[in-house]
């Protein structure tokens, strides 16, 4: 199968699970850790817009790349994440993983997106399901 393109939506409110206290800047993690900031909604949330490559694995399932896409097949996942300003790396990170996308709902993006509502999740979470709807682009 060719390799086609989706676009995804994160949504979350700013504020860490946990803190330390330290300053941080929240954003989308991309594989080689650099931080990329959302857009700020008027519900207090941040938007972080991006797309994600699929192709079929050889077990038929979805596999999924792009700069933002991290872990083994069949374990991908996106990192939202508070790195301290500081220097000393992450304060918290989120790992949301794509695991529980599935071909009908990638079926179902044809000029839409694939949205996630994070808000209340904590950290860490790489087993915790994902609860994905389409939305509109």
């Amino acid at each position: 199968m060719m390799a086609q393109t989706i676009m995804i939506r994160l949504l979350r409110e700013p504020e860490p699970p946990n803190t330390d206290g330290s300053a941080v800047r929240f954003g989308l993690q991309d594989k080689k850790g650099a931080m990329h900031d959302g857009i700020a909604r008027a519900d207090g949330l941040i938007a972080f817009d991006f797309d994600v490559t699929v192709t079929g694995g050889a077990d038929a399932s979805p596999d999924f790349g792009g700069p933002f896409v991290s872990g083994p097949r069949g374990e991908r996942f996106v990192y939202l994440a508070w790195q301290r300003q500081n220097g000393a790396g992450f304060m918290n990170r989120i790992k949301v993983r794509l695991a529980d996308i599935d071909w009908s709902l990638i079926q179902a993006t044809e000029s839409k997106r694939l949205e996630a509502d994070l808000r209340g999740v904590t950290t860490g979470g790489g087993k915790r399901p994902v609860e994905w709807r389409v939305a509109d682009a």
